[in-house]
């Protein structure tokens, strides 16, 4: 197998590893997250998807459009510029405000469900009728309940509350610590100086003779209210080639939900009829006004006819000089029909130059002028105006749409102005060319007798009136036809409807899913962060990645006060994990062939004098005699008594002040040892010399087992001065506090030296699935047993004891 292979499995080995020394972390969360899943389905108040659709009708723009020259930059909107400004339109304010208006959602109620209060949209027993002149306090919540008969009580408290006139909206004020409390019948106005309204009765109510608060209800502002409801709306449009919005919601209430989305369509088709009839009553009062000053001259016209015809009593110019009175008389038509235009052209120019609201302007069309290019422009002035006036009503001010439909609005008006000039000017030559023909015709008419000429004089003014009289009456009738017909051409292609029969919130299922996932990734999340995070040593997957050597052992958490365990303790895990190593360093010693055991750390307080004392304690019960010989020369420590550092050591040797023999000392059978005497001035130069290597010698002729106890090799180099007497060293790795770069260099520089022989110990274990033998598991099973046995015997004495007595 390569590295590659190698280092897979060591990393999932690691990664099981980490599982298992957190198992409880692995299973306290994912119990605490489907715990709190369930507390969110079963207390979550659930959410119902309310849907609908409607087609906006766009064929009439369309149309329009197609004759509609390229003389705007028609790049500057969307793709269909027209069918986004409709569904800006439909999200608008105005359209959700006169939806909250009609549906009267200013006042929310509440009943109670358990110890909750749900919203109650129609199913409460009474209504709340607010005095709209009146300030009123928002947001806060009123609780009534009905104690008997037609009486109430209601009550209402808030650390803060707003005052706002829900009529006009115009904030009156805040109060702190507001309180309110009231008993009141039905129909009784209950007011004060922040509030006004009247409890009426609208079915059963609950009653109890100590009521709790059984209803409740508040009102809301419309602009919080509003900007509620347009958060909670969604609008899509699925399919390009069409014109159908899809508006969906999500809410508490399945009635209340229909209700605003049904409402919000018809208030949409409902404007956009308004603003139809609107281009149809302005033609009309235009026309109206039109006809009142035509009215008054063809009426004095008639009566000086009258006048004329009775005083002279002549005959009709007609019965006299037809063919004439004909022509004349189409010319007088034609010329009324100029004559109406020019009117309407000098409208147009003044309505341009002293209005910025063209929604009222009125179209060419709609008075019979066939001005087909003008009559798209209009459209267009007409169009932009409204969508320019939507965005800002939107408070969409900084809208880049804003600036672009004010550039299209000014171009149209110039364009406009440009074509009623030039349409202007081709009316007036038409005008000079019918009153020439009607001068020729006049002349012609002269030539008749004077009476008769006086009579045609008068006829012809009356006629021309008259035409154009009844030119404006057939307009009228006209636009009041087509004003009359106007109908909603925005279809409601789906009326809402609840979809499914479930609610779509909480999803139980889903929460489950998910909390099952926060509950094996968070954990899996933080101990990954956490062993990478982490400098010190905390498993053997990590010792055997970096050292050469293998691991003989794994030496549990310590809880005893005492050094020497395996003697005191002698059925503690501790004990059996030591005898674990013994039987693995004998392996490695080949059954007694070698001798020399070497015991070192990386740095301090990693415990290498702990595992050497009770190594050889171990050793010395095997009935192998055994010497544990302390190098630490720097550090004395008292290895069996308290009285060690007061006795001759290692460091009187070397100095040549003491023989072998003086320096042993013997705490038990088979066990000898040799502390490391005075602190020395030159401790390494003392370990160089010559008298280590005859002490070596001696102790292997004499012992089984030789242990030294030396200094950590991060800190002095006495320790490296040693290798060459050792058969084994052990290298002793503290869980949780050797430091991983200390450990690694200590690593490189004896693979550098060329040691080989080397052994790691895992020290201070803290999870019992790394430790070797039998453990505690072992004998507090068997103790475990035996405490059974003996709870058991005692509770049948306590059973039979009355029997005993008798």
């Amino acid at each position: 197998m390569d590295n590659t292979g190698k280092e897979e499995i060591l990393n999932i080995k690691h990664a099981v590893g980490l599982v298992k020394r957190n198992w409880r972390l692995f299973l306290a969360l994912p119990v605490f997250f489907l715990a709190l899943a369930f507390l969110v389905n079963q207390f979550s108040r659930p959410e119902y998807r309310i849907t609908s659709s409607i087609l906006i009708n766009l064929d009439n723009y369309r149309l329009q459009r197609q004759e509609i020259n390229n003389y705007l930059n028609s790049s500057l909107l969307l793709t269909d510029p027209n069918f986004q400004n409709e569904m800006r339109i439909l999200k608008s304010s105005p359209v959700f405000e006169k939806t909250i208006e009609n549906l009267d959602l200013q006042t929310r109620y509440y009943r109670r469900s358990g110890i909750w209060y749900v919203n109650s949209y129609k199913n409460v027993p009474f209504t709340i009728d607010y005095v709209k002149n009146h300030i009123q306090p928002v947001g806060v919540r009123f609780y009534i309940s009905f104690p008997g008969g037609d009486q109430f009580y209601v009550r209402a408290e808030s650390k803060e509350v707003s005052l706002y006139n829900l009529k006009t909206g115009k904030f009156a004020g805040q109060k702190k610590n507001w309180l309110f409390q009231k008993k009141a019948s039905f129909g009784e106005l209950i007011q004060t100086a922040d509030l006004a309204f009247i409890v009426d009765k609208a079915g059963p109510v609950h009653h109890s003779d100590d009521p709790p608060a059984w209803y409740g209800f508040e009102f809301r502002d419309m602009h919080s209210l509003k900007e509620e409801l347009m958060k909670k709306f969604q609008f899509s449009a699925n399919d390009k080639q069409a014109t159908v919005v899809e508006i969906s919601l999500k809410t508490g209430s399945v009635e209340e939900g229909i209700d605003l989305a049904n409402e919000l369509m018809n208030v949409y088709s409902e404007q956009n009829l308004i603003r139809k009839n609107h281009i149809a009553s302005n033609t009309i009062d235009y026309i109206e006004s039109q006809l009142g000053e035509i009215s008054d001259s063809l009426s004095q016209t008639e009566v000086n006819l009258q006048q004329f015809r009775s005083s002279n009593r002549v005959l009709d110019i007609r019965d006299q000089s037809l063919g004439i009175s004909d022509q004349y008389i189409n010319l007088q038509n034609r010329l009324a029909e100029l004559l109406t235009q020019k009117r309407y052209y000098e409208y147009v120019k003044n309505y341009l130059e002293k209005n910025d609201d063209y929604s009222t302007i009125i179209v060419p069309a709609s008075l019979g002028i066939k001005d087909q290019l003008l009559s798209n422009l209009m459209s267009d002035l007409v169009s932009f105006h409204s969508q320019r006036s939507n965005l800002i009503q939107n408070q969409q001010f900084k809208n880049p749409l804003v600036q672009k439909l004010g550039i299209q609005i000014e171009n149209v008006k110039k364009t406009i102005s440009e074509n009623i000039a030039e349409v202007s000017r081709s009316t007036d030559i038409e005008i000079d060319e019918m009153e020439k023909r009607l001068s020729g015709i006049r002349d012609e008419i002269s030539r008749l007798p004077e009476t008769q000429r006086r009579l045609g004089n008068i006829e012809r003014k009356y006629r021309l009136n008259d035409a154009i009289y009844n030119y404006l009456m057939e307009k009228r009738a006209e636009a009041k036809i087509s004003k009359a017909s106007n109908h909603r051409e925005n279809n409601i292609i789906e009326p809402a409807r609840m979809d499914g029969i479930k609610p779509v919130s909480p999803k139980k299922g889903f929460n489950y899913l998910v909390a099952l996932m926060f509950g094996l990734v968070i954990p899996f999340g933080f101990v990954v962060a956490r062993d990478s995070l982490n400098s010190r040593i905390d498993t053997s997957e990590y010792i055997e990645q970096i050292s050469p050597g293998s691991t003989f052992g794994i030496i549990p958490h310590s809880k005893f006060k005492t050094r020497h365990v395996v003697s005191e303790y002698p059925n503690s895990n501790i004990a059996e994990s030591f005898r674990a190593l013994r039987t693995n360093l004998d392996f490695y010693l080949n059954g007694g062939q070698k001798k020399v055991i070497m015991i070192s750390s990386c740095l301090e307080k990693d415990g290498k004098t702990f595992i050497a004392v009770n190594l050889a304690i171990s050793f010395a019960q095997l009935n192998l005699k055994t010497i544990l010989v302390s190098f630490d020369l720097r550090k004395p420590q008292n290895l069996f008594s308290s009285d060690d550092g007061n006795k001759e050591g290692l460091s009187s040797y070397l100095n040549g002040t003491a023989i072998p023999g003086r320096i042993i000392n013997n705490p038990q059978a088979n066990l000898d040892y040799i502390v490391a005497g005075s602190i020395p001035a030159n401790p390494a130069e003392l370990i160089a010399g010559d008298k280590t290597n005859d002490l070596i010698s001696i102790l292997r002729s004499n012992y089984d087992i030789v242990i030294l106890d030396t200094t950590p090799l991060a800190q002095v180099s006495d320790a490296y001065l040693l290798f060459k007497y050792s058969d084994i060293n052990l290298i002793i790795v503290r869980q949780n506090k050797t430091l991983k770069n200390v450990f690694s260099l200590v690593m490189k520089n004896l693979k550098l030296r060329g040691i080989l022989n080397i052994g790691i110990i895992l020290n201070d274990n803290k999870i019992n699935n790394e430790q070797y033998g039998y453990g505690t598991g072992y004998y507090h099973t068997a103790g475990k047993k035996e405490k059974v046995k003996k709870q058991r015997k005692k509770r049948r004495k306590h059973y039979y004891e009355p029997l005993y007595r008798l």
